[in-house]
């Protein structure tokens, strides 16, 4: 499938749960629909885009396939985002987060979800890493390595902030990274 049909076809969903003020029964239903919202599928493929004979017709068909350390990246992304925008998100009327969906389907309170949250991380990590070594001898490193540092950047946009909403944050970090950088090389 058109992995931009599914990324808006996902949005939608996520309006109707949030004008029906719904939260799914289950984090395994949210994630059904969240993880293709966040983009990451979009993103994992158009990372290919310019790698000339590296990224060949079926480097693009194995990546929209959505392979499971694709699905993973995905599964770090949305959980990471929730952690961090939670409160945020509880002031103003916005799609339920998965720890909503954790509270519901395990009766337990905001702490104990956002614990089991954090936990589903690192378990999906452990699952990333896993594909990460096992596609080494499938995938050209290079294209691995383009899904592997997306999950970098995910994680480190919502480690301790949600760097996405808050993108000035993001300012002094770049600032130090490119231009302190080569300033401090000439």
């Amino acid at each position: 499938m058109d992995l931009t049909i599914d990324l808006v076809r996902a949005f939608n969903i996520e309006v109707k749960w949030r004008d029906a003020r719904y939260v799914p029964a289950t984090v395994e239903e949210h994630l059904q629909i969240s993880t293709r919202s966040g983009g990451c599928y979009l993103l994992s493929c158009a990372s290919f885009v310019g790698m000339d004979h590296i990224a060949t017709a079926e480097s693009f068909i194995w990546v929209s396939s959505t392979p499971r350390i694709v699905c993973a990246l995905c599964t770090i992304l949305r959980l990471s985002d929730d952690l961090e925008t939670f409160e945020r998100e509880q002031v103003e009327l916005h799609v339920a987060p998965t720890i909503g969906s954790y509270m519901k389907e395990h009766n337990v309170s905001v702490e104990n979800a956002c614990e089991k949250i954090k936990e589903l991380i690192e378990d999906t990590w452990k699952d990333f890493n896993h594909e990460w070594l096992t596609l080494a001898n499938v995938q050209p490193k290079q294209l691995l390595e383009r899904i592997f540092n997306l999950a970098r950047t995910m994680e480190f946009m919502y480690k301790h902030d949600d760097k996405f909403t808050n993108c000035q944050n993001l300012k002094d970090r770049i600032h130090s990274l490119f231009v302190e950088t080569f300033a401090s090389t000439y």
